[in-house]
């Protein structure tokens, strides 16, 4: 079937069945699913369908389904369902009404009970990624940050700049894979680069405090760490990552050990 100002689609309708056909490729699929199915079915059910989702970062989606299992069990209008996404779950609630503002006002309070579940962990109440709160929270705060990295080669830079409009509050960062450049433009100390190493708390807080001061910016993070196949150690193994942030206030670090199987806290 051919219609103008949509995909090509396969459909047939036998014993008050409708059955509609879609290729398996998602680049293929998704575009006539939005462009041609969607709007058969709205105008099939005469209604109006939305999705919000609530993001949820630092919980793993077992632990999240468990916590909201009996909630799940018995939504109807709005369905809600968990979804893992990278490093995150994003909690998703469909709802569906005579208007798209009446569907998505069906969302508000089971959104915010759900957000008010998880606490903290609950980031985001519509949709935005963790780079795009960061950057929208730096500009209603007038704040400008930077980052230095090591073993993300530039990721968390990626991250931010990926956002549009994140100029207005990031200014750059450097990815000091060298210890020479650790040292030669962050100010990392030759004495903590050989008592502590460069995988260590102790220099991703000079690596966070030098990139602030170099950038001129508020605050600042950094991050190293050992990424493998090897270069680990029994004290500092494969998959241990050293956070700092750094604001005028003084330095914070910690560290993780990340595994294929999760990840745990020293």
């Amino acid at each position: 079937l051919r219609e103008p100002d949509r995909p090509p689609l396969a459909r047939f309708e036998a014993d008050g069945v409708r059955v509609i056909m879609l290729p398996g490729p998602p680049r293929e699929c998704l575009p006539i699913f939005r462009e041609s199915v969607l709007p058969r079915l709205r105008e099939r059910t005469g209604q109006k369908r939305v999705t919000r989702s609530v993001r949820i970062f630092g919980i793993p989606e077992a632990a999240a389904e468990s916590r909201l299992h009996d909630r799940m069990t018995a939504s109807r209008n709005p369905v809600i369902a968990p979804y893992v996404k990278d490093g995150e779950v994003e909690i998703r609630l469909r709802a569906w009404a005579d208007t798209e503002e009446a569907a998505y006002a069906l969302t508000e309070a089971p959104a915010r009970e759900i957000a008010a579940e998880f606490g903290d962990h609950a980031y985001s109440l519509n949709g935005e990624s963790l780079s795009e709160v960061l950057v929208r929270t730096l500009r209603e705060n007038g704040l400008h940050a930077t980052a230095a990295e090591s073993c993300t080669g530039g990721m968390v830079t990626a991250a931010i700049t990926s956002v549009a409009g994140a100029s207005e509050v990031f200014d750059g960062g450097v990815c000091s894979y060298a210890n020479a450049v650790k040292a030669g433009l962050l100010g990392v100390s030759e004495e903590t680069l050989r008592e502590h190493g460069a995988v260590s708390e102790a220099c991703a807080a000079e690596m966070a405090r030098g990139v602030r001061m170099l950038m001129g910016a508020d605050l600042a993070v950094s991050v190293t760490g050992i990424a493998g196949p090897g270069g680990g150690t029994p004290e500092n193994p494969v998959g241990t990552v050293c956070f700092g942030v750094s604001t005028p206030g003084g330095e914070y670090t910690l560290t993780r050990h990340y595994r294929s199987q999760g990840s745990s806290v020293r």
